[in-house]
């Protein structure tokens, strides 16, 4: 697909995100720049600022006061000069590591809805658009019923409890600076979706622009506006023309989901499970995967206008695993989970940016050469003899399935990415925030559960 500029991204002309305390961004990973720092220490400004300097939040600035303020206008045209904005610094990470980023598998489901050239067009000279928003990432507050080793209580009411222990006994000083948690930041509230004075009358005089809504983390399926704005959707005539997208841990799934989904155009699920078995059960904290596998066979035997894929979040503690957790995958005779071309018929993954301490890059060296032996001398070679077993794989050609967005080509790239950078001499922290939890969580220790990693990376 051709882009307006090698620089473009569609989201900044038809989308806003939010975060749980009602901060809004471009996107939903332009917060993960800071990350770029190898010290962590310099933030990369990312939620949308006011021309005062301030957080837009939903709190105290309207939609669409943000949508065309000095922070967006200024993106949109930093992108249409070929340039690159310093909070979409992750996706041209991704890119110059091999990876296919958000920007451009985004950008190239928007490409066919909309005509790219014709948004950059209908830019007026000072980089405003049209008060038209057609895709919203809704994030209404942060209630969860997990704290997942690589969330935090910005993201999720599962942390809090956990978080309050911890932090003040932290000893590493980066740690502590990458674990802060300020809950009432720059104006910031988790009730903000309860609280808003404007934010549903705006949001509803939308509706007949909108052509998704994506749901994500706390998690939305026990959050009660969540059913409410649905409901709302139906009752105006609007649901046969919008699609809903979701992350979701997916534990509770109640019947009323289902009712409401059969109402609208398209629903599409990522089902968040970064790997199986015990890996889960640790990762993925306090979840249980004899819960997870029975809902995945659930989703498996949903309608024809739900597609579900699983979000699997590559990092320290499940990149070694990504090979069995594929293999178990494919083997389980799914048929409509991942199903081509999603995941390549495989899984769907994205790499962990935030916390530093489990990005990939921590790895020490030694350790990295076994994962990539361990992916190019068994993983790749059992796909190659049993790629057909992937869902929906069956009128497809092997070259196209190994070189298409998530086949084997997207394993070298995360690979690639692991390699790109030596963040081992961060290990400390990884160190400490493993014992802390080893601390809060006594039944679930780390050397009990990843006893390889354990050998490399808790010396």
């Amino acid at each position: 697909m051709d882009y307006p500029s090698p620089t473009f991204c569609a989201l900044p002309w038809i989308h806003l995100s939010t975060r749980p305390n009602g901060h809004m961004r471009v996107c939903c990973t332009a917060n993960a720049s800071a990350v770029q720092d190898p010290n962590s220490s310099i933030r990369t400004k990312a939620n949308i600022r006011n021309e005062d300097g301030q957080c837009a939040n939903l709190n105290t600035t309207r939609l669409l006061d943000a949508w065309n303020n000095d922070y967006m206008r200024r993106t949109r045209l930093m992108m249409m000069k070929g340039e690159r904005p310093p909070q979409c610094e992750k996706c041209f990470k991704e890119e110059d590591a091999g990876h296919i980023p958000k920007r451009v598998w985004e950008t190239n489901k928007w490409g066919e809805i909309y005509d790219l050239n014709e948004l950059v067009k209908n830019t007026n000279e000072d980089g405003s658009v049209a008060p038209k928003l057609r895709y919203i990432d809704l994030r209404m507050g942060s209630k969860c019923q997990l704290a997942c080793v690589m969330c935090s209580p910005n993201d999720s009411s599962g942390w809090n409890k956990e978080w309050l222990d911890f932090y003040p006994k932290i000893k590493n000083e980066r740690l502590k600076d990458t674990s802060q948690w300020k809950k009432n930041e720059d104006g910031g509230t988790y009730n903000w979706h309860k609280m808003s004075p404007h934010f549903w009358e705006d949001l509803y005089e939308q509706i007949p622009n909108i052509y998704q809504l994506y749901f994500a983390g706390g998690e939305s399926t026990i959050i009660d506006e969540h059913y409410t704005l649905l409901e709302k959707v139906i009752e105006m005539g609007y649901a046969p023309k919008i699609e809903l997208r979701y992350n979701s841990n997916g534990i509770e799934l109640p019947d009323k989901l289902f009712k409401l989904w059969s109402e609208f155009k398209h629903v599409i699920f990522h089902f968040s499970i970064d790997s199986w078995g015990k890996y889960n059960d640790y990762i993925r904290y306090p979840s249980r995967w004899k819960i997870i596998e029975k809902n995945l066979k659930l989703m498996d035997q949903t309608d024809d206008n739900i597609t579900v894929t699983t979000a699997t979040t590559i990092m320290a503690l499940s990149i070694n695993y990504l090979p069995e957790f594929i293999s178990w995958k494919v083997q389980q005779g799914y048929k409509k989970i991942n199903k081509w071309p999603g995941g390549a018929g495989m899984i769907n993954c994205h790499l962990a940016y935030w916390p530093p301490q489990l990005n990939v890059k921590i790895i020490p060296k030694e350790l990295k050469y076994k994962i990539r032996e361990k992916y190019e001398e068994e993983f790749f070679p059992w796909m190659e003899d049993n790629w057909k077993l992937c869902t929906g794989v069956e009128n497809i050609e092997f070259d196209d399935w190994a070189n298409s967005s998530y086949g084997i080509k997207r394993y070298e790239g995360l690979l690639n990415f692991m390699d790109d950078e030596d963040w081992s001499e961060r290990l400390p922290e990884f160190q400490e925030y493993i014992s802390h939890l080893n601390r809060l969580r006594p039944h679930k220790q780390f050397k009990d559960v990843f006893p390889e990693l354990c050998t490399d990376m808790m010396k």
